[in-house]
Parts: C-alpha cells; structure tokens; sequence
C-alpha cells in the first residue's frame, strides 16, 4: 500500500464567479489509503463543489488537489478524465444507475471505461462479470445477479447496494460516497454503511463519504466538519 495519501488538500480556495468571497477556503485536507472519512456538511455548505472538486468535474481552484498522488492542477480534461475512471469509485445520491441496463450490466459498467480496473478485476477474480458477481452476493444482490429486469424496478435500497458494486468493481484506490444514505432508513442506512466499509477494507480502498447527518460519524475511521475546516464558514458565509 502506498504511503502517500490518497487525497492530499492545501491552500484551496474555490469561488464562484462575482460572488463576494470563496465557497471554499481550506488550508489543508488529507485522506490516508486506507482510511475511512465522515465528512459531515449543512446543505449548501460546499459539499457537493468540494466533491467535483477532489474527482477532477470542476476546475477554476487555486491551491493544489492532490488525488492518487497526481496533481489535479496540472492534469488536463483528459487525464483528469483518466484519473476518474482509474482511480475513483463514485456513488452518488440519485445512484445514476441506466434505466435500460440489468443490475448486472451497471455493475460491470464500472469496468467499461478503464483498462486497469479491467485488469484488476480480472486478477482477483477471473473476470470482470466474475468480480461483478462476487460484489452483487456480498451486497446481498445475489438473488439480481441474474436479472434482466431494469433497475428502475428495484427497491431504492437494492438501486443503492448495485451503484456501490459498481463503483468497488475493479478496485479504485478512492470511493467518494455522496449523500448515499439520505432516502433510507435508520435499519437499511446503517447496513448499507457497515457492507460499503468491509468492502472497501478488503480492498484496501480509502473511503471518503459525505452527509449532513452527523449520527453516521461513528461509523468511520475519522470525522470532520466542513464548517470547521472551511474558511469561508468560519468567517460568516451562509450555509
């Protein structure tokens, strides 16, 4: 495993343009491999903008991103583009999963747009559909696994569980998680959290998962607050 962290954060600033000051103002924010990290934000603090940040969507920042031991800054679209599909895992709040697709065929998206996930997958487990379904049964997608149904079909909990094997499949480095939980329960919220953290352990991956709600905090490793690390919060702005 790599000793240098998986995001290294310092002296971001990131601003809208006319807005009188800054989003965004963070001295330094670092994930180590391996880690877990709640990162816990009123709405409208920045979350969301320090997250497309940080995977390489937005640019026009001063400071330096450091993900995966690549300078962002000086990556261009297209190998931020690499990066991303490389590197990262993401599950976003709505899912993003294809409509049209089985649960199977978006698991194995994942893979569709990187070689090296490609080849990790099929190192560990054979083959990329192997990987697919090994993730699909560990997140207790096994009885999906043969689906051909659309995904919109699913419960909001199994749409949720299938957008996180598709995002562990072929081994990123990173997983951001953004809001995943917000449309479940106390029962299938906590559930959800534990299988994404054991998988990212057994992978090596760091986890950096973003919520307004502070009572998910114990489950990680570490905790922040995005008020308390940003600047522009300390000093008064609107959350």
């Amino acid at each position: 495993m790599s000793s240098k962290p998986t995001i290294a954060i310092e002296a971001l600033s990131f601003g809208w343009p006319k807005a009188p000051r800054p989003l965004l103002s963070i001295p330094e924010l670092s994930l180590s491999p391996g880690e877990s990290l709640f990162l816990q934000g009123a709405s409208g603090s920045g979350k969301s903008t320090l997250l497309n940040l940080i995977a390489g969507v937005q640019t026009g920042y001063r400071g330096s991103i450091s993900v995966c031991g690549e300078q962002l800054e000086h990556l261009s679209t297209r190998g931020r583009d690499r990066l991303r599909a490389e590197r990262i895992g993401l599950v976003f709040q709505q899912f993003n999963l294809l409509p049209w697709l089985s649960p199977l065929e978006n698991v194995v998206l994942g893979c569709r747009f990187s070689a090296q996930r490609r080849e990790q997958a099929c190192q560990q487990d054979g083959s990329v559909e192997a990987q697919a379904l090994r993730l699909m049964e560990e997140l207790g997608l096994k009885s999906l696994s043969g689906e051909k149904r659309s995904t919109a079909t699913l419960s909001i909990g199994q749409q949720q569980r299938v957008a996180a094997a598709r995002a562990l499949i072929g081994n990123p480095p990173l997983i951001i998680a953004d809001e995943p939980t917000s449309s479940l329960d106390s029962d299938h919220r906590d559930r959800f959290i534990e299988l994404l953290l054991s998988e990212c352990e057994r992978s090596g991956a760091s986890l950096l998962f973003v919520s307004h709600d502070r009572s998910l905090a114990d489950h990680f490793d570490r905790a922040l607050s995005l008020e308390t690390i940003n600047g522009s919060a300390r000093e008064g702005l609107p959350c």
